[in-house]
């Protein structure tokens, strides 16, 4: 619409150039002005061009033979003239106002998708920096065919990610929980997670952990793991 500054128009394209994928979203907010200028578009009212002929034929064709009467409707026609031009006024103030704030809905998808690109990116850092392990998870009998998972441990920057390649299903009032054991103590308990939605679910680093283990529980959690419902565990060396 050339609403934004060069500086403003130069950044935009610059995001559209780095992350391909606000393409769409672009698309998607060009579609929605269209509809929002079409929504916003007033209509004059019914009937209204025959009212103005009516007017104009009872009020001064009886008196053309008169110079009052093409004054008056001089006059008219002028007055008509004005109403015509506050309705297109007030018609693209209504036009400009929509796609104002068109623009600033637009400028927050972008901020909002810089801002996830970012995470991703920082994300994606994370997991190949030079002292992030990737151990798979060993699944146990009962949970063979629907388990496999990843642990990206880092001992360095102290954080853990679970790679979720496949879970088993959970119903609704069940979840998977986290385990962290460690020689001569009991289980203690960890995270609560669900089937993440990008592969990836960032989990507690406890310092000292042998192995990490996870079991499915009912929601909210148990203090102890439930042994039949474990589904997979993976050892931890370097600690």
């Amino acid at each position: 619409m050339d609403q934004l500054a060069p500086a403003e128009r130069a950044e935009v394209e610059s995001h559209l150039i780095t992350f391909p994928e606000l393409k769409i979203d672009l698309a998607e907010i060009e579609n929605a002005l269209e509809f929002f200028a079409k929504a916003a578009a007033l209509s004059a009212p019914a009937g209204l061009k025959n009212k103005i002929m009516d007017a104009i034929r009872d009020e001064f064709i009886p008196d053309t033979r008169s110079g009052g009467g093409i004054w008056r409707l001089f006059v008219f026609i002028f007055g008509i003239g004005l109403v015509v031009m506050a309705y297109l006024f007030m018609q693209r103030n209504t036009q400009l106002s929509n796609s104002e704030q068109a623009l600033i809905a637009l400028r927050d998808t972008c901020e909002t998708n810089e801002q996830r690109l970012n995470d991703q990116l920082q994300l994606l850092q994370q997991l190949t920096t030079p002292q992030n392990k990737i151990i798979p998870f060993t699944a146990t009998p009962g949970f063979v065919t629907n388990t496999d998972l990843y642990l990206h441990h880092n001992a360095t920057t102290k954080r853990n990610f679970i790679q979720v390649r496949n879970l088993p299903p959970l119903t609704a009032d069940q979840t998977f929980e986290l385990w962290s054991i460690k020689t001569g103590q009991a289980p203690a308990r960890m995270d609560l997670f669900g089937p993440p939605a990008d592969g990836l679910v960032e989990v507690q680093y406890v310092e000292g952990t042998e192995v990490y283990a996870i079991t499915i529980e009912r929601a909210g959690g148990v203090d102890s793991p439930t042994m039949e419902n474990l589904i997979g565990t993976v050892a931890v060396d370097g600690q």
